[in-house]
């Protein structure tokens, strides 16, 4: 069994140097077309089903990716991040 670990694409905040957390930050457009390319990159690897966080970005990353895959996705509130309060703002 392989496990491939890709991280969500770009969000404004990323950009910024921002700590996002546990807020719900869309991916910006970088963001959209670093999932293209991993969409692009992971086309013919084995992959039987993607997982997870229900975070945007990271589901946005994951469903972008799955178009080139269809297989199931599972999304887990277990792997969205940590929350970091205040200093997410």
């Amino acid at each position: 069994m392989k496990f491939y670990i890709i991280r969500h694409g770009q969000t404004n905040w990323n950009k910024e140097g921002r700590i996002q957390g546990k807020t719900d930050i869309e991916l910006n457009e970088e963001g959209i077309k670093q999932a293209e390319e991993a969409k692009r990159i992971l086309k013919d690897y084995p992959i039987d089903m993607i997982v997870s966080s229900t975070l945007k970005r990271a589901r946005k990353t994951a469903e972008i990716i799955n178009e080139a895959k269809n297989v199931p996705i599972i999304f887990k509130e277990a792997l969205e991040e940590r929350g970091f309060g205040e200093k997410e703002y």
